[in-house]
């Protein structure tokens, strides 16, 4: 299957099957928000807690069901975007002990991981490993 090739250095594009993807930010802020954190972390993902705080911010009056509900309905939502703007039917945002990951059913290509990859070279030459 074809990766899904992710631009964040110097602004957010995606393109798949070499089509841009094109998301109404103002529809789905927080959608996409999601979606770039979830593209930063990687594999590895990131805490389910993190992303609540980082879209929700800290609210007194908010508890931790409202929360949770919110955060599930945004990746509700996120699903039904990937799936409108041409990316295969399937759940993308996978939880698994409290880590939040994006799910390989389409792969991803991120510069940022391209960058990474590349300083982790650069490092092994200089040091000659």
């Amino acid at each position: 299957m074809e990766a899904l090739q992710v631009q964040m250095f110097g602004g957010f594009a995606m393109r798949y099957e070499g089509k841009p993807v094109l998301l109404n930010k103002m529809e789905s802020s927080k959608a996409v928000r999601l979606l770039q954190m979830l593209f930063l972390a990687g594999p590895k993902g990131i805490a389910k807690n993190e992303i609540i705080d980082s879209l929700y911010g800290w609210d007194e009056q908010m508890d931790a069901v409202s929360r949770n509900r919110n955060l599930n309905n945004v990746i509700y939502r996120l699903k039904g975007i990937l799936s409108s703007v041409g990316l295969p039917k399937g759940t993308y945002v996978e939880i698994t002990d409290g880590i939040c990951r994006w799910n390989d059913l389409v792969p991803v290509e991120t510069d940022v991981s391209r960058f990474e990859e590349i300083v982790k070279r650069a490092k092994n030459c200089i040091s000659g490993g």
